[in-house]
């Protein structure tokens, strides 16, 4: 089985940082550090040096801002200003942050 190649690191406890493509085979990676970290009272998700962010993975992150809205918390998605990433959360209307 082919391996992700997209690294999702944590960036401090509030904070998880994607690097490369965040395709399908990343998904997996993705809801687990969403699983993993998402207990935090405000999370954010930085998809800044993501170079690409595939459909599967925008909808894991916008189930986990329902989820969190649900449970009191607040997952934030956040994008550096004219990045791949940017652009698909801007096309999609889904609510982030600007870096």
């Amino acid at each position: 089985m082919p391996l992700p190649s997209c690294r999702i690191e944590p960036d401090g406890a509030d904070r998880l940082r994607v690097e490369g493509d965040l395709d399908e085979l990343g998904v997996p990676a993705l809801r687990s550090a969403l699983e993993i970290h998402g207990a935090a009272a405000e999370l954010t998700v930085d998809l800044s040096d993501a170079s690409y962010v595939c459909s599967q993975a925008v909808s894991v992150l916008v189930g986990s801002m329902r989820g969190a809205e649900a449970a009191g918390r607040r997952l934030v998605v956040a994008a550096r200003s004219g990045s791949i990433a940017q652009r698909v959360l801007q096309v999609l209307v889904i609510p982030h942050e600007a870096t």
